[in-house]
């Protein structure tokens, strides 16, 4: 009761002062002097006192996290030890925010994956890198992130203690939204990762973010599908995991490079075929010389980058293939940079409908042309035709190589075109993860529908 007659008398009080204070107000006005037009027009009005609630905090000003004021809190999380490059492409566009501050959980950074990421140039600070297991006593120890990255949803979801027990909790503060990141789209019909994201989705605060169109084509056309009494929409977004290297000075070895990553493993790639185009690529190359210097043309190399069991490579290009084991991401990135082609050598047709190859935009990353059929080129919808060398209908990757060695004025323009494709698709995710938290905000009320955040 002495509490509501307090209130009663405070809000009393507080009336009577605003009183005197628009009394104030239009004398000054009634005086038609240049600093009155100021005190009500200028940069800080006078009158935004009146529109304070009970905890005198301005609803436009401290409230809300728009570009002009409170920073906008953001938590990047990948718990499994995998996919190191998304991780950096996502440090890269939501650090491109410039009113927010990132706090970065992994459960280790590989092949100094931590190099490529401290290069990063970024708008906004990094406030801390620390072990995914320490997720949780940040969620209870510090302000709840506006938005937490789940880097790879479908095993972060599966760590109860140190992503699920923690995200349960701010599921109960209504400022957070969660991003999740799907890498392989068909795992997403059932389980329990499905089930920990649907308690986001029925709240509808998660956006699910796609590598390519086709992996989020998928999510929604035949995993969503199948969900059962799914109520609420699910919004998913494709985002190409592209990130700014240190690159350095061209090389001037007399080598044409071809790059293929991934498992040596037989069974995954026709490797007879492979090095029988090989052989044809190495024989049209000895059989050019420079005209102006009579010297033989750049050794042929085939940079097979990965792991596992080495194939038997046949003793006529033995000296023309090199297994490039356990390189760090700058020295992958170094070697992959003066290829004449990267060849994707997909293991499966699962990479053209359900899941996203790295290797596409590792291409773009280092700036040099993919070996690309019109099936890639409508898969990874990001990527530009002018910068890759496409396949002819039926043609084999290797075979593709062999037609178009050897013109180093169409590989300038192909490279060219690539650094253009890699600068823009950059530019575009962090214009787009701007816009995306911008909508999760109004949609979520945090923001109102009308308030300018400031972004593009």
């Amino acid at each position: 009761m002495l509490k509501m007659a307090f209130t009663a008398y405070y809000r009393r009080l507080r009336s009577l002062y605003l009183f005197f204070i628009l009394l104030a107000i239009a004398l000054l006005f009634l005086s038609s002097r240049e600093s009155t037009r100021n005190l009500l027009l200028g940069d800080e009005p006078i009158w935004q006192s009146l529109f304070t609630d009970d905890d005198d905090l301005l609803w436009w000003n401290d409230r809300f996290p728009c570009e002009k004021h409170e920073p906008i809190r953001i938590a990047i999380v990948e718990s499994a030890g995998v996919h190191d490059e998304v991780t950096a492409a996502l440090v890269y566009a939501f650090g491109g925010h410039p009113n927010a501050e990132l706090r970065l959980y992994f459960a280790k950074q590989r092949y100094k994956s931590d190099v490529i990421i401290n290069d990063l140039e970024l708008e906004t600070p990094i406030l801390s890198v620390n072990n995914s297991n320490t997720f949780k006593n940040d969620v209870k120890n510090l302000p709840p992130p506006h938005f937490v990255i789940s880097t790879t949803c479908e095993l972060d979801m599966e760590k109860k203690e140190s992503v699920v027990d923690p995200l349960r909790h701010l599921l109960h503060n209504e400022t957070t939204h969660l991003f999740c990141l799907v890498h392989h789209a068909d795992y997403w019909n059932k389980g329990k990762h499905v089930d920990v994201v649907r308690e986001w989705v029925d709240q509808e605060r998660v956006d699910f973010i796609g590598l390519s169109q086709h992996t989020v084509d998928y999510l929604l056309q035949k995993s969503v599908t199948q969900w059962k009494d799914l109520q609420a929409s699910v919004t998913a977004r494709t985002f190409p995991p592209v990130f700014p290297i240190n690159q350095t000075n061209e090389d001037s070895s007399s080598e044409v490079s071809l790059a293929m990553q991934g498992d040596y493993a037989p069974e995954r790639r026709d490797y007879k075929r492979i090095f029988g185009s090989l052989d044809n690529v190495v024989k049209k190359m000895n059989g050019t010389t420079d005209l102006t210097s009579g010297q033989p043309a750049e050794k042929v190399k085939l940079h097979l980058i990965g792991h596992g069991p080495h194939v038997q490579v046949p003793e006529n290009i033995r000296s023309n293939v090199a297994f490039d084991e356990d390189l760090s991401y700058p020295d992958f990135y170094r070697l992959l940079s003066k290829s004449y082609a990267v060849i994707p050598a997909f293991a499966s047709e699962t990479y053209l409908d359900r899941k996203a190859s790295s290797t596409v935009p590792a291409s773009l990353i280092a700036g040099v042309p993919l070996v690309a059929s019109e099936k890639i080129i409508a898969a990874y919808s990001y990527l530009p035709r002018e910068a890759v060398w496409l396949s002819e209908p039926d043609e084999r990757e290797m075979e593709t190589v062999e037609r178009v060695v050897g013109d180093a004025k169409a590989y300038q323009d192909k490279k060219d075109k690539v650094k253009a494709a890699a600068k823009k698709l950059m530019k575009e995710n962090r214009l787009n993860v701007r816009k995306w938290m911008d909508e999760d905000f109004r949609k979520s009320g945090i923001v109102p529908a009308d308030a300018d955040t400031g972004s593009p």
